[in-house]
């Protein structure tokens, strides 16, 4: 006879996709390491961000699926569900509720023959609230440190990139498996939003 198990199953709680958005969010870490790169020596600023339950107020478009894939029409789009109003469907964004993004890293680039290639970065730091010292009309960039950005309310605009699995890389491009995943292109500062302390921060940690 069959043995009955803690584990549960629920039928009407169906899986929902990540749509590309702009989301309310917190940054819950941040990382820095050097790296010599082809436009000289940089240094990479990686942070993440956890989804903050505002996000239920946000909507997003609902989309005819075949399981986890969009069915798509004899034009590659996307086939949108519709109500009873002839209007597309919307359901909330609920299910983004402490989702966790990683964005691809900001470079800092020390060498000034390539000082162009900071704009990011500085855009970053705008973006933050983070002031630069200005000297003639050059902005002398500041690495971020955890007390700066630790529990700050962001936006964070998430966006869907494809990739090349590691294991087929040396095949031939028919051979190569495809995967996506979604990360953070976008930070900004969330103005009304909660700051969260360091021991708030803590709590969320599952361990």
């Amino acid at each position: 006879m069959a043995i009955t198990l803690d584990a549960t199953f629920d039928p009407s709680n169906k899986w929902t996709p990540i749509e590309e958005g702009t989301y309310p969010a917190h940054i819950t870490t941040l990382s820095s390491k050097e790296m010599n790169t082809r436009a000289g020596e940089a240094i990479i600023v990686n942070m993440t961000y956890k989804v903050n339950e505002a996000v239920s107020s946000i909507q997003q478009s609902v989309w005819e699926m075949d399981g986890y894939n969009y069915k798509k029409d004899e034009n590659g789009r996307k086939i949108p569900v519709f109500n009873g109003g002839g209007s597309q469907s919307k359901i909330s964004c609920s299910h983004l509720k402490d989702r966790v993004f990683y964005d691809n890293g900001f470079f800092i680039f020390t060498d000034t023959s390539s000082a162009s290639k900071n704009s990011r970065y500085f855009q970053l730091l705008e973006n933050l609230g983070i002031k630069c010292e200005d000297s003639n009309g050059i902005k002398k960039l500041v690495l971020l440190e955890e007390e700066d950005v630790l529990g700050k309310p962001v936006y964070v605009t998430v966006k869907r990139q494809e990739y090349i699995t590691k294991d087929t890389k040396h095949l031939a491009p028919d051979q190569q498996e495809k995967r996506s995943t979604f990360k953070v292109s976008e930070v900004k500062t969330w103005e009304d939003g909660p700051t969260l302390s360091v021991d708030e921060l803590e709590d969320d940690v599952p361990f």
